[in-house]
């Protein structure tokens, strides 16, 4: 499911239950981690999703879960106050907008990066140097080898996109010789 109206009010309250800011990163990976693995996991969405299931043993499910994962003690109260309520189908977007909400309160700017090949720990480094500058917030970048780009990369920044990959150089290309011809 994807609604991210529903996961801003339980993004919202597990960062405002949540102090430090070492734990807030915690929980932020257990969610991601979570969602991952219901995702992942047909017959745990079927189960935790089920009607006729009584939400004692969906509950009860849910702890054998996150025991096996060794969530943190936030995550795991949270999670199980989003499947009390029947909206444990949202938790990638609540991890998601938990994600979006702790880069803004901490002042961080996620780039998200197609690289057409794998980039060094030294380029992911001067990238983040510079989206820093760009944004006026500390760059998180994320990095995604896309081999179709054929040389370059692709950034996202917010709705921002900045294009220098190769395939876009060509068909830049293209149309000024067309326009040319």
């Amino acid at each position: 499911m994807r609604d991210k109206k529903i996961a801003v009010p339980y993004a919202d309250a597990i960062l405002g239950a949540v102090k430090e800011p070492k734990s807030m990163e915690t929980v932020g990976a257990d969610l991601r981690q979570f969602a991952v693995a219901y995702a992942a996991s047909g017959d745990l969405r079927k189960m935790l999703n089920h009607p006729g299931l009584p939400n004692e043993i969906k509950q009860r499910m849910l702890k054998g879960v996150m025991d096996k994962m060794g969530l943190s003690a936030p995550a795991r109260r949270s999670l199980e106050v989003v499947q009390r309520r029947g909206r444990i189908g949202f938790a990638a977007d609540i991890a998601d907008t938990y994600d979006t909400m702790l880069d803004e309160k901490l002042g961080r700017q996620t780039v998200r990066v197609r690289s057409a090949f794998a980039l060094s720990t030294e380029e992911v480094g001067l990238l983040e140097t510079e989206f820093s500058k760009l944004t006026g917030k500390k760059a998180k970048v994320e990095v995604v080898v896309d081999k179709s780009l054929i040389g370059g990369l692709v950034a996202h920044v917010g709705s921002k996109v900045y294009d220098g990959s190769m395939s876009n150089q060509l068909k830049a290309l293209k149309v000024k010789l067309e326009q040319e011809a």
